[in-house]
């Protein structure tokens, strides 16, 4: 999992540079840049779990490996650029969020495709399932049998 190597160093690192950054002040980071903190611990979290998950689903259940890789990407790309954000000034901190939602949308565009393909079957397959009862519920005449 070459995406594992380069979070698994670069969040540590990140955070490093940022307790040197804060140290020798009484500012907090939690104090100054709440929301970069919260999405950053959430987004790690994530990344913990589909990093687990995708290394156990190499041996147990392939299928969703690709799915939970992407998602380890994903997450681990964004607790890194929500640490990014608080090194920058204000305007660039919230704007770097909007390249790496592109580049978010670029990397999962298959993903996105083919859930977009399910999505329409299951609908479609649904709506042909109500006009068939629609249909054949009884609006028409049916002959009438003698007694």
């Amino acid at each position: 999992m070459p995406y594992h190597a380069v979070f698994g160093f670069l969040i540590p690192l990140l955070v490093a540079v940022l307790q040197v950054n804060n140290q020798g002040t009484n500012r907090y980071s939690f104090q100054t840049h709440p929301a970069n903190l919260w999405v950053f611990l959430l987004a790690t979290l994530v990344y913990c779990f589909a990093s687990v998950a995708d290394f156990k689903s190499q041996y147990y259940n392939p299928s969703y490996a690709q799915l939970y890789s992407l998602v380890a990407v994903i997450s681990g790309s964004l607790s890194s650029v929500s640490l990014i954000s608080i090194f920058l000034p204000d305007l660039p901190g919230r704007l770097i969020f909007i390249p790496w939602a592109f580049v978010s949308i670029v990397v999962s565009r298959y993903f996105i495709i083919s859930l977009c393909c399910w999505l329409y079957q299951m609908i479609r397959f649904q709506v042909v399932g109500i006009w068939n009862r629609f249909k054949g519920s009884g609006l028409t005449e049916h002959p009438r049998l003698p007694v």
